[in-house]
């Protein structure tokens, strides 16, 4: 059977729209059109101690803690559903442009990858947008988070990620014939909030901190300095990113 059950759903119109939600909640205000998501406490952590922005809770899934005119938000869950609900709303608020930052499985090596493509093999995206293999950010705004990675001298790789709802069920084979076929990262929400800001004509971007790595085994690497630390500058390249002119 075809996922979803509905043919072409897709095309179908919604029985209600994020901004019906937003009303509902009775939020108000002037909010960012730029926004950085990120996943990790410690992330927000940096945000919060460099930048000191101001703290707006719309309800207990989503903070928004604003920058300048950046917005700033840390998922309080993970996956492509939950990731793609408050994106949604960050969108009725009025968001437009957004970088996606987060830790990622790695098939390769370590290091810092900005994201080109992902593979779809989570359920999420194709509510949104009809089957196919990969799903790819906007090409402008990816083009821009590159240089500014680059003007703040991050050394970092193009990669592909692959996206899937199961991490308990990354099998053997999949993570043999994926990086094989040139996959560079597994994770949780990129061709999911990928499809969300297509169906939406918004702009997002992608990249990913390796915080693990997929091989013949296992190997963890969660907590390590060096990752830490990566993902803070890759915050700071994303300020830089949204702060820039160009």
């Amino acid at each position: 059977m075809a996922y979803p059950n509905l043919k072409n759903k897709h095309l179908q119109e919604s029985l209600f729209h994020p901004l019906d939600f937003i009303k509902y909640r009775k939020v108000k205000g002037n909010f960012p059109k730029k926004y950085i998501i990120t996943y990790q406490s410690k992330a927000k952590n940096y945000f919060l101690k460099k930048y000191k922005p101001k703290k707006v809770k719309i309800y207990s899934l989503l903070t928004i803690y604003i920058y300048k005119n950046i917005g700033f938000v840390k998922m309080t869950g993970i996956g492509a559903p939950n990731a793609a609900a408050v994106f949604e709303e960050l969108i009725a608020l009025g968001g437009k442009e957004f970088l996606n930052i987060g830790t990622s499985g790695g098939l390769h090596h370590e290091g810092i990858f900005l994201c080109e493509k992902a593979l779809r093999d989570e359920g999420t995206s194709y509510h949104y947008l009809p089957d196919g293999k990969f799903i790819y950010p906007d090409k402008d705004l990816t083009e821009k988070f590159r240089k500014s990675i680059e003007k703040n001298r991050l050394e970092y790789f193009k990669g592909i990620t692959w996206t899937i709802d199961a991490p308990y069920r990354e099998t053997k084979a999949e993570v043999e014939e994926y990086a094989k076929g040139g996959i560079t990262n597994v994770e949780m929400e990129a061709s999911a909030l990928f499809a969300v800001a297509k169906y939406r004509s918004i702009k997002i971007a992608s990249a990913f901190i390796v915080s693990d790595l997929l091989g013949k085994e296992w190997t963890p690497k969660f907590h390590r300095f060096n990752i830490i630390k990566a993902q803070n500058k890759v915050i700071d390249a994303a300020v830089d990113c949204f702060s820039s002119k160009n």
